[in-house]
């Protein structure tokens, strides 16, 4: 089939009138060759595939315009150009479309991708394919999985993605995770707990397809190879769009730190915020980011310490800290970053970024402290957590989620609405808006806010119009987790054929992480940062509005994280006009001018 596309601009084009859908008059269009065409990458061997442009007129008429058209696909990962000729290089697969524009006049046909292929992690026998095709199935020898979750949702531009398993007395296996376009297979020999990833070229490719997948494990003992064993099917989902946004997040183990981490560029691995010589010499927490990512408040000392903010593109000190120290344990900016929301001792303040004076005192309700502020994503509401516990403000007792209103034009703020009342053995805290503004997700314990064994993640709708909902499958039920200060990624997805809305939350957790240990301290073992999805609209049907939780697969593993922060990018210089450049913005300058 030759798809067109003709009548972009009828002045342009001279196409004439429509008539609303029965109008099948010719008219001048480009068709492509070949049509719809289907190529097989086989173990990432590039594969060219030629194409013709014909400009085909309303009467008739045929020419051949390929040396005067331009070609392109709809995403750059599938190939790359070279004139009319595309490499297609199988890093992504499914279907796609091809585009010729020669002048007003366009065309476009479809193009499928097959990927296959398989890689060896480590030393396996040379022939551990065809044993694995040789072999007949033994339920008794199947390895079970053990992570990711069955079930798990997550984004293509994830990075590595892990696959752990165990209980089984093989010692060779065959990893796979495949739908109808692509077949990735990765061979691995160990005995007892075992794991491997999936490179984040290799997952990008099998996500590539927004489609179901399935994960198996298969595992045979090469001794005696006639028999295999496969582990139960596991499905892995994947969102329709890429998750976008910079997180920078807290290392409190073995050394105290902010890391800082860009979605839109996951070849580029995590890295310290602060360099010297702008890292401060004394501890430094509770950190906030303004939505934009150009600046970053933060409290030095530990707890109870002198609060700061700093430019982050160029390290310069907003609010002096040597000398005349103002001080604070958490901060929230306005969307401008003009102003933000400090808390000291139970008392919060609005103040400027510039200087860091204060604009106005923030009552509370009678005989209540404050703590944990979060200001809305529009700037017209601020949420925190109120206590009658006389504590400090990093670790409370008795948390209820409060909001009220805020009008930046006048610095005012309304009345205080108590939208999660605390309650015996369900205290509250860390609220976060979602991107959209329409619910907070906050931290629910049986004890104080500060990494309490209990912690849970629950979500509550802003306007408090459904009770309190826990994110149940994000939680899970095994075990004392820590699952707290929950955060949300800053830009909604959507996910399924029916573009079913989702949201990204993140949040730290100290549960098992398949079969790699986790790091410990003198504190017990140290958490990592964790991933799930929310899906709103099951929230408001009355169902689970969770998916399994994905480990964030960039972090340290040697190291404790926790309070990840977003932004909606990483924001790394400035440009000489001043504005912000960006992480995302430097890859692809480096990439362009790599390309001259």
């Amino acid at each position: 089939m030759k798809t067109v596309l003709a009548c972009i601009a009828i002045a342009a084009i001279g196409c004439g009138p429509s008539k609303r859908g029965d109008d099948t008059s010719p008219t001048t269009h480009i068709e492509i060759e070949p049509a719809d065409a289907t190529v097989t990458i086989v173990n990432g061997a590039a594969v060219v595939e030629d194409y013709t442009a014909t400009l085909v007129t309303a009467s008739g008429d045929r020419s051949d315009v390929t040396a005067s058209t331009t070609f392109t696909v709809a995403d750059s990962t599938y190939g790359s150009w070279t004139g009319p000729a595309l490499t297609v290089t199988g890093g992504a697969a499914g279907p796609t479309q091809i585009v010729a524009s020669s002048g007003a006049n366009m065309g476009m046909t479809s193009l499928t991708v097959m990927v296959q292929g398989f890689r060896n992690d480590g030393a396996v026998p040379a022939n551990a394919a065809d044993l694995f095709g040789a072999a007949t199935e033994n339920a008794a020898i199947a390895p079970t999985l053990a992570y990711p979750a069955n079930g798990v949702t997550i984004p293509p531009n994830l990075g590595e993605l892990d696959v752990h398993w165990q209980g089984a007395s093989d010692d060779l296996f065959e990893v796979e995770m495949h739908n109808q376009y692509v077949d990735l297979k990765i061979y691995k020999a160990g005995s007892g707990p075992v794991y491997t990833d999936y490179l984040a070229s290799e997952w990008y490719a099998l996500a590539s397809t927004h489609s179901e997948l399935t994960l198996t494990v298969a595992g045979l003992v090469t001794a005696n190879p006639a028999q295999k064993g496969t582990s139960a099917p596991q499905t892995v989902e994947v969102t329709n769009e890429d998750i976008a946004g910079g997180m920078y997040y807290w290392t409190n183990e073995p050394t105290q730190g902010i890391m800082r981490y860009d979605m839109s560029t996951p070849d580029v691995p995590p890295a310290s915020f602060f360099t010297n010589p702008a890292q401060p010499t004394s501890c430094v927490g509770c950190h906030g980011l303004s939505r934009d990512g150009t600046k970053i408040a933060l409290t030095l000392d530990s707890g109870d310490g002198r609060g700061t903010i700093f430019d982050v593109a160029s390290y310069n000190v907003m609010v002096p800290y040597a000398t005349n120290p103002q001080y604070w344990n958490f901060a929230t900016f306005t969307p401008d970053a003009s102003e933000l929301v400090t808390v000291f001792e139970g008392q919060m303040s609005l103040r400027s970024t510039n200087g860091g004076a204060v604009v106005a005192a923030i009552p509370s309700s009678a005989g209540m402290l404050a703590t944990h502020p979060e200001m809305s994503p529009d700037g017209t509401r601020l949420a925190n957590v109120e206590t009658t516990a006389d504590s400090e403000d990093f670790q409370v007792e008795d948390g209820s989620i409060v909001t009220r209103t805020f009008d930046q034009a006048t610095n005012t703020f309304g009345a205080v609405t108590t939208l999660v009342p605390n309650a015996s053995g369900a205290s509250n805290y860390y609220p976060s808006w979602s991107p959209d503004g329409q619910w907070i997700a906050f931290t629910r314990t049986t004890g104080n806010s500060y990494a309490d064994p209990s912690a849970e993640v629950w979500v509550v709708k802003a306007d408090g119009s459904l009770p309190p909902i826990q994110l149940a499958l994000a939680d899970t039920t095994t075990g004392s987790l820590e699952n707290s200060w929950a955060r949300w990624a800053p830009f909604p997805q959507s996910f399924g054929s029916n573009d079913e809305p989702l949201f990204y939350l993140t949040f730290s957790s100290i549960r098992p992480f398949g079969v790699r240990p986790l790091s410990t301290s003198v504190y017990g073992t140290d958490p990592q940062l964790w991933m799930a999805p929310f899906y709103p609209d099951r929230a408001i049907a009355g169902t689970d509005p969770s998916g399994p939780a994905f480990r964030v697969p960039f972090q340290d593993l040697a190291t404790g994280n926790h309070i990840a922060q977003w932004t909606d990018a990483v924001v790394i210089a400035r440009k000489a006009d001043g504005s912000p450049l960006t992480q995302a913005e430097a890859v692809a300058n480096a990439k362009a001018n790599a390309k001259r």
